[in-house]
């Protein structure tokens, strides 16, 4: 990153920082010196902004089925994937561009100040007794601060590794999502983060180049924020294509579990954790009484 990119980040804006990668992308002696916009200083730029914002946050919210929140605790580790399973077309589609000189891996988190039913519904399990833990930002950083990670892939819900990750070959950074949308006849769309009151708008050829960072503003509920890891398909080489997923290991304290991690609010109440900030106000029946009983081999949509 270049001085200038640096000083001006120090004081920047979205809106800054978007119209210095859309003037950077349409310069085409800026991209003639690059293979793609992961060169350009604009784009740095915007990774380097949602990063600032995406670490400063006061919740990391984690909704997931009982059963993987538990393994979470059990095994004090987490795993970014490549996206491949995300219930979301889109971002699945776009998180890994083949053209992107990196593959990315990430997992997901609500930045959201108080729980979310509709966050519950879609992660907590079809049967809406799931789980949920509230990471700190101490936890999260401590994880980031590891020496190397173990990377590979899944088999039958077993991770099976492949290899370990120098630090030092892997960019890992906490960092906001932007939402777009409301693109009308000039070509335009509407672009912002959740939590900033200014809003930008940008050419739909600019935001193509920042797909992978960027989700349909239907989802800005979500509040999204992910812990992204961005490795260099070089890096990779031979078994790039086989890794789906890199583990990142926790440091738990011991009353981690009492302080951080709460049952839906729908909880049968077996699962030794808070209540819900929701217990008792909210019922659902995620299926319309088809009768499904946990066992059965459906899973949650995963994020």
């Amino acid at each position: 990153m270049t001085r200038y990119m640096a000083e001006m980040l120090e004081k920047a804006t979205l809106v800054q920082v978007v119209s210095e990668y859309e003037r950077q992308y349409f310069d085409g002696e800026v991209l003639s010196r690059s293979e793609s916009v992961e060169g350009i200083d604009g784009y740095r730029g915007i990774l380097e902004y949602l990063g600032s914002t995406g670490s400063s946050r006061r919740n990391y919210r984690h909704y997931a089925t009982r059963r993987r929140i538990a393994s979470i605790l059990d095994d004090s580790a987490f795993y970014l994937t490549d996206g491949r399973s995300w219930n979301d077309k889109y971002d699945r589609e776009r998180f890994n561009p083949r053209d992107s000189s990196f593959k990315r891996f990430g997992i997901c988190f609500s930045a959201m100040t108080s729980e979310s039913i509709a966050m519950w519904m879609l992660y907590g399990g079809i049967d809406g007794n799931g789980a949920m833990i509230n990471f700190d930002k101490g936890t999260l950083r401590a994880a980031m601060l590891a020496p190397e990670y173990e990377c590979g892939y899944f088999d039958h819900g077993r991770f099976c590794p492949v290899g370990v990750l120098d630090a030092s070959d892997m960019e890992l950074r906490l960092m906001d999502v932007l939402y777009f949308g409301g693109g009308d006849g000039d070509g335009k769309m509407s672009i912002g983060r959740v939590g900033e009151s200014g809003r930008t708008r940008i050419a739909r050829e600019a935001l193509r180049g920042i797909e992978p960072i960027a989700k349909h503003k239907s989802w800005s509920y979500e509040v999204e924020v992910r812990l992204v890891a961005a490795v260099s398909k070089s890096v990779l080489g031979d078994e790039g294509s086989k890794i789906e997923a890199i583990r990142i290991p926790l440091k738990l304290s011991g009353d981690f579990r009492r302080r951080r991690v709460f049952d839906s609010p729908v909880s049968d109440g077996s699962g030794g954790n808070l209540d819900s900030e929701l217990h008792g106000m909210v019922e659902w029946d995620l299926c319309s009484g088809c009768g499904w009983r946990v066992g059965e081999g459906l899973h949650a949509p995963s994020a």
